[in-house]
């Protein structure tokens, strides 16, 4: 393996890095499993928040990261070194895809260009960051594997293949079991032996995990109220997962098109490649076609579909669709074929590019054209060294919340008991983790998969939000805004004491605006008050 090339991937991943940028910790899911693991670590808090306790994790790899981070340098630190490393191995992973497939170098930042710094990197439950995110999540962690075990299975290294699928699992199941179907496919079409091992080397280290998680799910409570999962969890929680809009399914479809007219020309030169890589997309066909049927179209609606999140490895397709497409026009180099092949590229590059990506695209094609890339390939890296000096690593972007809000939930978590329960504004995801105290419910820790915590939170969201009638069918993070908003025109001081009543909460925070000051209630002391949120305490 020649060194100066590993070199070259790991240094244009760190490249891509910065172009991506970074977004620091807490944000989006830490809101989530931030939590989680700080109940694990110290069962004393949220003792009173059933919704988190009902949570099943299934993060593995999130909380390691966590808690190694929390023990050592910080868990922000420790995450960003976390994002620089995944770069570096997914950029190499991809690079060691292209080796297989004899393609050269240059290619690999026409790759990323195209496939990863841009516009739409995933579709639906994948479009969180794709191969390469601006923020650690355990989702892009097993990304990582999964192309990484792509590579390996181009090289006929099967139980590396499986052994890195079953790691997958570990940070994001489906996602493994997404990799699992489309290698799994690739192997059986090539040679059925390797599909055999393949599943033997996954299931083996991922058996541990499925044991824990699926009897974690099956040994869970039953909850009074039960709800049609698809319509008011799925459907309801996340409506852009599973209805994407019809561009978005275009983008992916032209993915899909680019590499089976990159398979059929590879056909010619590397018939064995060739089947493997018809293999793979045709899992990711059938995935495919969940989204499209049944998530999209609405046919055939089963739970278990909607469990598979289908389009959660569209990041992966997208890359492999981009390789297999530059690898057939590379070997191929004429004809009507490979005039189709550049011609479903260069639609792919028109309609979702971004400013960096075709920096990057332009790289390759410069490596390209100067036709002997180990005599350029001293000038490249010098130059990738540079950038990265100028670059990296990326500023952070600035936190969301305002530094008023922020000082709220300081004072919570400073001034209040540690087993208080708080009702709180439904769309308040970042109260948990910065107050660290019990909240009756939020948007957020929505597990749709789970039907007892499922339960729960929607019954408790309507509980506390009351929307109107003609607001109640709305979905996603519009409704919880909304409703929100509903809550705190509706919140006067009796409306508040009654839901502190029901629910048995401690305090209640109001949202405030300049135009809508917070009410004075005497029944409701107000110990807590900031330019953004009010804090009402019931009376003992």
């Amino acid at each position: 393996m020649d060194a100066s090339r590993v070199l070259f991937a790991a240094l244009l991943g760190l490249l891509v890095s910065c172009l991506i940028g970074y977004e620091a910790f807490p944000v989006g899911d830490d809101f989530a499993y931030g939590p989680l693991t700080e109940h694990r670590i110290n069962p004393k808090l949220y003792v009173n928040d059933d919704q988190l306790r009902l949570f099943e994790n299934h993060a593995y790899v999130y909380e390691w990261m966590y808690r190694a981070g929390r023990a050592t340098v910080g868990v922000e630190p420790a995450f960003r070194l976390a994002l620089w490393l995944l770069a570096v191995i997914t950029t190499v992973a991809i690079w060691a895809m292209l080796r297989a497939l004899e393609a050269p170098l240059a290619i690999l930042p026409m790759v990323l260009g195209i496939s990863v710094v841009v516009q739409l990197d995933g579709m639906g439950r994948g479009d969180f960051g794709g191969l390469t995110s601006p923020f650690f999540h355990h989702h892009n962690v097993a990304l990582t594997l999964v192309i990484a075990a792509v590579a390996a299975a181009f090289f006929r290294k099967i139980w590396l293949a499986g052994i890195l699928l079953g790691l997958a699992a570990y940070a994001q199941p489906m996602t493994a079991f997404h990799g699992a179907i489309v290698i799994g496919l690739g192997s059986l079409i090539r040679n059925p032996l390797d599909a055999v091992k393949l599943a033997v080397a996954a299931g083996v280290v991922a058996f541990p995990v499925a044991v824990w998680l699926f009897g974690a799910i099956l040994n869970a409570p039953d909850s009074d109220v039960m709800i049609d999962l698809i319509a008011d969890a799925y459907r309801f929680r996340a409506p852009a997962h599973y209805d994407p809009p019809w561009f978005d399914i275009m983008i992916a479809t032209l993915y899909l098109m680019a590499g089976c007219a990159g398979v059929a020309l590879l056909y010619r030169k590397k018939p064995d490649l060739a089947r493997f890589a018809a293999g793979l997309l045709l899992g990711f066909t059938l995935l495919h076609l969940v989204t499209l049927v049944v998530y999209k179209l609405a046919i055939a609606e089963w739970v278990g579909f909607f469990i598979l999140d289908a389009n959660r490895s569209t990041p992966v397709l997208f890359t492999v669709g981009t390789s297999l497409a530059f690898a057939g026009m590379w070997f191929v180099k004429t004809g009507r074929g490979v005039w189709l092949t550049g011609i479903l590229l260069a639609t792919i590059l028109l309609l979702n590019m971004k400013l960096a990506g075709i920096v990057l695209f332009a790289i390759g094609v410069a490596m390209m054209m100067a036709g002997d890339v180990p005599r350029t390939r001293a000038v490249v890296l010098c130059g990738l060294g540079a950038a990265l000096l100028i670059l990296f690593p990326a500023k952070p972007r600035p936190p969301y919340l305002p530094e008023s809000t922020l000082l709220a939930l300081a004072q919570i978590r400073t001034e209040t008991p540690v087993d208080a329960l708080f009702v709180i504004p439904v769309s308040l995801m970042e109260f948990r983790q910065y107050a660290q105290r019990s909240a009756y419910v939020d948007f957020k820790m929505f597990s749709v998969a789970q039907p007892d915590q499922a339960s729960l939170t929607r019954a408790r969201i309507e509980e506390v939000t009351r929307p109107a009638p003609e607001h109640r069918a709305m979905q996603g993070w519009g409704a919880a805004y909304l409703w929100d908003e509903e809550q705190n025109r509706q919140a006067t001081c009796a409306n508040m004491a009654e839901i502190l009543a029901t629910t048995g909460a401690q305090y209640i925070l109001r949202r405030v605006f300049p135009d809508e000051p917070a009410p004075e209630c005497p029944e409701l002391p107000r110990p807590i008050m900031t330019e953004t949120l009010a804090i009402y305490g019931s009376v003992e």
